[in-house]
């Protein structure tokens, strides 16, 4: 298991926010392992929500610290977890092999 976890081959990416933004979608193909890939797909889903960050009701920082009346340590962690929450992502071996 840890071998093929390791194992350098190329990965489908996928990508987005859940709900009503419609979910992962198919974003690139990368060469690496696993690990390398799926952390790839974290960063990219965080990227898209980062471009939607203060609209259609995902908060910005300031936004939490303003509704909350919390500091910017806490609206930090606030911030972290309403992400996490909207975040999709997974990979695919890109040759088919699951």
């Amino acid at each position: 298991m840890f071998e093929e976890f390791s194992e350098t081959r190329k990965w489908k990416i996928f990508a987005g926010l859940s709900g009503g933004f419609g979910g992962a979608h198919y974003v690139k193909t990368v060469s690496g392992t696993e690990q390398e890939a799926q952390d790839e797909a974290y960063e990219l889903a965080k990227e898209e929500y980062e471009s939607y960050e203060g609209l259609h009701g995902l908060r910005t920082i300031d936004e939490i610290m303003d509704e909350d009346g919390v500091d910017h340590e806490e609206a930090e962690e606030i911030y972290n977890e309403e992400m996490e929450s909207w975040l999709e992502y997974y990979v695919k071996p890109a040759d088919g092999d699951e």
